[in-house]
């Protein structure tokens, strides 16, 4: 079985038994290949030639280092080899399942995207770049440019090449984010690009808001991503320094006793006041007494919610977090990431959207340190023109200019 693959200084080939997580994530088809040797039980001399189906130089370039600024958006490859359909990334990560169908679909990624028609005369980096300069609006000079920090395009067209003898091979689809923008190329050429934003809306995330403004702006950016009230979301509220009267405030005419609320404000005020705080009608699921009840008490019902009525779409769940500023007061920015990580996980298995308020200014060193975590940042300000509002997409290194800051409900 031949895998090409990168060699050790001494000039020997990487494999199993030599390979660390940095060399595997160099060498992607090592990776593969013993992923589903493993799986199947079998020796990885028993599958066939990976290079039969993709070719491996080229898979190893594409998900090899590229720009440090855009490493959030390096690409996502998926195809079908030895009866698995195999998706890799390039922090490493390979996840094997059953194939569908012989052909990988658009939709089984991303179902916000859109066929872009193009020259099937022009190649498969030239059509790209018109694709996602037709949907951005940008030249095409800095959609080249932009794309060329993220993936390497010619190693795109090269996956699906046939070989030297002539044997065809079946390629792979290949997924990433640029200026806004997620693309797909699938391996017969079919080109598709969507909102990176819209994605995000749909299928779930976690999201910053920061910015110092008015409570009532915050709302406002709140409201937005608790979602349509007629869809059925289901909500979790964490109130950490904000009463309880934000629920019905944000939900509208949705029914706020149906919404699930971890009360980490009362429990304060009642400990600095010694009096119960009121009770509006909403309902008060919980009232942690710290931070440590108050993180697992909100996985807690994220859980509940999962566990309970099935799930009917992506982004069902959302939660509310509103705001970081008393974890970040006890626990310093690292105690907040340490605070932060099982809730994100819980948020992505459940396909959730989270929001976090933090009322800070995004230019704070505290926010650019706690960012990165984060899928997106909403940056809120109150300019001239009135209450605005920019989108920072981490995933694909994109900022939206400034809009208005308006209810979408």
């Amino acid at each position: 079985m031949t895998n090409d693959c990168p060699r050790t200084e001494d000039g020997s080939r990487m494999g199993s038994e030599d390979a660390t997580a940095t060399e595997i994530r160099t060498c992607p088809s090592v990776a593969i290949v013993e992923q589903i040797a493993d799986e199947s039980g079998i020796s990885p001399l028993e599958l066939p030639p990976l290079n039969d189906t993709i070719d491996a130089d080229a898979l190893s370039q594409l998900l090899g280092d590229t720009d440090e600024s855009a490493s959030d958006a390096r690409p996502t490859v998926v195809f079908t080899y030895a009866n698995h359909r195999v998706c890799v990334t390039a922090d490493g990560q390979v996840t094997l399942s059953s194939p569908d169908a012989t052909e990988i679909s658009v939709v089984d990624e991303w179902t916000h995207v859109s066929i872009v028609e193009t020259s099937d005369e022009a190649d498969v980096a030239t059509r790209t770049v018109s694709a996602v300069a037709e949907h951005s609006g940008r030249d095409l000079e800095r959609v080249q440019s932009a794309i060329g920090n993220v993936v390497d395009i010619d190693a795109i067209a090269r996956l699906g090449e046939d070989r030297g003898n002539g044997a065809s091979r079946s390629g792979a689809t290949v997924l990433f984010s640029v200026l806004g923008y997620d693309v797909v190329v699938e391996s017969n050429g079919t080109i598709a690009v969507g909102s990176t934003l819209k994605r995000l809306k749909q299928t779930g995330g976690n999201v910053l808001i920061a910015g110092v403004v008015p409570d009532a702006l915050t709302d406002v950016a709140s409201a937005n991503l608790l979602g349509d009230p007629e869809r059925g979301r289901r909500h979790v509220f964490a109130l950490l320094d904000r009463d309880d009267t934000v629920v019905p405030a944000r939900l509208g005419s949705t029914d706020e006793t149906a919404a699930r609320v971890v009360d980490y404000a009362a429990a304060s005020r009642s400990a600095a006041s010694a009096q119960p705080s009121a009770d509006d009608g909403s309902a008060v699921t919980d009232r942690p007494a710290d931070l440590d009840e108050l993180g697992a008490a909100i996985e807690t019902q994220i859980e509940t919610l999962v566990t309970g009525t099935p799930l009917c779409e992506p982004g069902e769940i959302r939660l509310c977090v509103d705001s970081l500023r008393p974890v970040l007061d006890q626990r310093g920015a690292e105690g907040t990431i340490a605070f932060l990580e099982p809730i994100f996980d819980s948020i992505r298995d459940a396909s959730g959207l989270a929001h976090y308020v933090l009322p800070v200014d995004r230019d704070d060193p505290v926010v650019r340190t706690l960012e990165s975590l984060f899928d997106a940042t909403i940056e809120l300000r109150v300019s001239e023109s009135g209450p605005e509002q920019r989108w920072h997409l981490h995933e694909s290194n994109y900022t939206t200019d400034w809009f208005a800051l308006t209810s979408v409900q």
